[in-house]
């Protein structure tokens, strides 16, 4: 058993040529070389790495709501590049907007994709990943939304009634229909072929990007007139046009962008539990699923507690359930499922609960919010930085959640993960895994590494680390364990503890 002293490793970090004050390139050489290799790609289930290695994302998602879009307009800059990493976050989903990156058909607005891009870059010199998510929430502003561009709203000339939920409104059904059959739009060119153009554009912007941990086409996806028959979890009509929908889509962002993974997602509704069944051709694809208890939203739109079809479901009980719908949809497709959304709630029994739930099924995650901003949030919604333009420190992080969040866990696995838990009361934390390769490849080499997070909020003192079946290696990085496999070694179990 060995103890790590995040201070004396502080300390020797500072003995071995790096200083208090780092600049990017040196930040960014120190974060890279713990960070996965490039390119990023998954097998049997499992996010990889270059070398092989699962990869498990924690993180958050930071969305500037309001004009101009941008997260340098909200003052998000290197600072919370920083931060994040500090606190073992290691990936954001990073929303930007359609509208304000194609204002008019065929006409991209360059600074604008500029100014994502130095976000982007901004927390990539601290290692922390950007999964670019086009962030529509309710389509537009003229149907009490944000994303899509002006010119995509086809509302069929319906008027918009004052005073009425837009979920109860027909012109915001109709928009959503309209879409969903590919009307004709600008140009004489189909909506759907307008949105391939959009993520075309950008693709080939930040193919090979190695700061970018994949593409999500589109946050939330509404089934318009649909929706009363997707309340179930079970079976949505609506599945089969989503399926259409990116089997239309992906082939024409792999015409600029043959490996960049893309995000695929199923109905805002299955992200509480309801039906989630998409067919997709795509090799390295990624499920994105959300996870909000179906009460909390209703009771938010509608002042109901509970759901007519589902009367006698409890919030733990729906969250379980997407969860399994997810892990399902996933085994279908044989792809890999990353938690992109949840805890939009100021419970945080109920954002425990969720992210020990992801651990449990060795899930990575993403936490909302980073930062609040714009009016489509739930009323109360907890960010972990109350001001996203002052600096992230001291009374303006949300402690409460930062310590719910803020856990050890494995961010790179050389073998086959089995199974990892984290208990917050006596800060013990196990990991689990074999050092076989997950693509059946025989077994990792003995240099290679798995690179643990060792967080200082719960272990301000140091760590004790046990290593059965692997070897703890000499690291200047004070807040990760490196961990290798013994040649002999079948398991490798890593327990940390105060």
């Amino acid at each position: 058993m060995i103890r790590t002293a995040l201070a004396l490793m502080l300390l020797c970090a500072a003995l071995t040529g790096c200083q208090t004050q780092h600049s990017p390139t040196q930040s960014g050489t120190a974060a890279r070389s713990i960070a996965p290799t490039l390119p990023i790609a998954h097998s049997h289930g499992w996010i990889t790495d270059a070398d092989g290695r699962v990869l498990i994302v924690h993180g958050f998602n930071m969305v500037a709501k309001d004009a101009p879009y941008t997260l340098e307009s909200v003052g998000f800059d290197q600072d919370d590049g920083a931060f994040l990493a500090k606190h073992g976050f290691n990936a954001v989903r990073l929303g930007f907007m359609w509208k304000a990156s194609e204002p008019s058909p065929d006409a991209f607005d360059e600074d604008y994709l500029d100014s994502i891009q130095r976000s982007v870059e901004a927390i990539g010199e601290h290692g922390v990943l950007s999964l670019l998510d086009f962030h529509q929430d309710a389509y537009n502003e003229a149907v009490e939304g944000q994303g899509f561009p002006d010119w995509m709203v086809f509302d069929d000339g319906l008027p918009w009634i004052p005073g009425i939920p837009k979920e109860a409104q027909l012109a915001y059904q109709r928009v959503w229909d309209n879409f969903w059959a590919n009307v004709e739009g600008p140009n004489a060119t189909p909506l759907w072929d307008h949105f391939a153009h959009f993520w075309q554009h950008v693709a080939a912007r930040f193919a090979g990007h190695p700061d970018i941990l994949g593409y999500d086409l589109m946050n939330e996806p509404w089934p318009g007139l649909q929706t009363p028959a997707c309340l179930n979890p079970v079976y949505c009509p609506h599945n089969a046009t989503m399926s259409a929908f990116y089997q239309h889509v992906i082939p024409q962002i792999r015409a600029v962008d043959a490996n960049t993974p893309i995000y695929y997602e199923g109905s805002l509704l299955s992200g509480g539990g309801m039906a989630l069944d998409i067919d997709i051709d795509e090799p390295n694809a990624v499920l994105s699923f959300h996870n909000y208890c179906l009460l909390t939203v209703v009771g938010a739109m509608a002042g109901q507690s509970s759901i007519p079809l589902l009367p006698d479901l409890t919030c733990p009980q729906f969250e379980t359930l997407t969860f399994d719908n997810a892990q399902r949809q996933a085994q279908n497709q044989n792809h890999p499922a990353v938690l992109t959304e949840f805890g939009s709630v100021t419970d945080m029994s109920a954002v425990q609960r969720v992210a020990d739930q992801a651990d449990a099924r060795q899930v990575g995650w993403m936490h909302w919010t980073y930062f609040n901003t714009g009016t489509t949030n739930f009323p109360g919604t907890p960010s972990l930085v109350l001001d996203p333009h002052k600096p992230p420190s001291g009374d303006n992080i949300n402690h409460e959640l930062l310590a719910t969040l803020t856990r050890p866990y494995p961010q790179l696995i050389a073998g086959t993960p089995q199974s990892w838990h984290f208990d917050p009361e006596n800060k013990h934390f196990e990991l689990r895994y074999s050092p076989d390769r997950v693509d059946g490849q025989g077994r990792f080499s003995a240099q290679a590494t798995t690179i643990i997070f060792i967080p200082e909020t719960h272990y301000p003192n140091g760590a004790l680390i046990d290593v059965q079946g692997g070897t703890l290696q000499a690291s200047t990085h004070p807040h990760h364990a490196l961990v290798t496999a013994k040649p002999d070694a079948t398991q490798v179990v890593v327990t940390i503890t105060k």
